[in-house]
């Protein structure tokens, strides 16, 4: 059986949810009571067993809270994101609680999220009162930017970013990135695509403007949507094509997967002439897969490679599993093992 992940750019815009709300589990003391624009779980998790462990062992169901998405302009310069911070939000925080935003396109097709820490990502924040606030991406595709919290900006994210005081504004927070006009210019060119996923171990990605990499003036990497190949808890995989390398004609694939410690061994294929068996290990980052060599190289002008219609085909196969996480290790025989119960009707 095949599933089609689907057709769409491969700069992923966010898309807002509606009624979308994220939980959040407060231990060790009460949290307080809900807003208008919140729900109380306070009910719900005590119906199951798993629920009514984690109340006896001292576990309160916070408020959950609704998930803004992130706003950007229509160059794609200005990112912005906005938190609701009631008082009564902010001292159901602590130290180290974070709060992230939903994902949003960067420059070079790669994604990004802000990290937000109220109350800081550390015990020593506190008696200061400062503020944690960092960007996150899925490549080094930023070099000057600029960050914003609140009253507060800088070139970077930090540790001490700013004042709580200085954050807060009418029960919000609002958070912003700005980047530099010839940053946005240039950026990957769109590439329309899509994704067959087969009995999770193969994978078909396709690129249909393909053609249009080869006088890419700008080397920036281009990803797949996200699949899962094996089973659901290894997390999210995908594959990324680097135009222009080693020379203006070639290109490179490689895979990534996200769950630290994990490695896969995989096949990655192009045409009839282009294959190579690789070991993909988690979290491992697009130096270090160069200099490893754990890549294919394609010959973009090479027989086969591109149809006719300019579009590019990869092809991606799960050979083995040669390493789990040990956690998730003994997690995925007890969960496939309850899949198999008996369903109430």
């Amino acid at each position: 059986m095949r599933s089609v992940v689907g057709r769409s750019l491969s700069r992923w815009a966010p898309i807002a949810r509606p009624g979308f709300r994220a939980c959040r589990l407060v231990t060790g003391h009460v949290a307080p009571g809900p807003c208008d624009r919140c729900r109380s779980f306070s009910s719900t998790p005590s119906g199951t067993t798993l629920g009514a462990y984690l109340e006896r062992c001292g576990a309160n169901w916070g408020d959950a809270y609704d998930v803004e998405p992130v706003q950007q302009d229509a160059e794609s310069r200005r990112f912005a994101w906005r938190i609701e911070m009631p008082s009564q939000r902010l001292a159901g925080l602590r130290p180290g609680d974070m709060l992230e935003s939903p994902t949003f396109p960067l420059p070079g097709g790669c994604r990004g999220r802000f990290q937000l820490f109220p109350l800081g990502d550390s015990l020593d924040q506190v008696a200061e009162g400062l503020c944690s606030l960092y960007l996150c991406a899925d490549a080094p595709v930023l070099e000057n930017f600029q960050l914003r919290l609140g009253r507060v900006t800088r070139s970077n994210g930090a540790s001490k970013f700013c004042r709580l005081e200085e954050a807060l504004a009418d029960g919000f927070m609002d958070i912003s990135l700005e980047l530099e006009e010839h940053q946005v210019a240039s950026s990957a060119p769109k590439v329309e695509q899509s994704l067959f996923i087969e009995e999770l171990q193969r994978a078909e990605w396709q690129l249909f403007q393909a053609s249009s990499l080869k006088n890419a003036k700008v080397v920036q990497p281009i990803s797949s949507p996200p699949f899962r190949f094996h089973h659901v808890l290894l997390g999210d995989m995908y594959l990324e094509l680097l135009p222009g390398v080693p020379h203006p004609e070639h290109c490179v694939m490689m895979f990534r997967c996200r769950v630290p410690t994990m490695q896969l061994q995989v096949t990655l294929s192009v045409g009839s002439s282009f294959s190579k068996t690789i070991v993909a290990l988690g979290k491992s980052t697009m130096e270090e897969d160069l200099k490893q060599g754990s890549f294919l190289q394609v010959n973009l002008e090479a027989p086969g490679v591109l149809a006719e219609d300019g579009s590019l085909t990869v092809h991606c196969k799960l050979d083995q599993v040669l390493a789990i996480p040990r956690s998730l290790r003994e997690l995925i025989p007890k969960l496939d093992e309850r899949a198999n119960w008996p369903k109430r009707i």
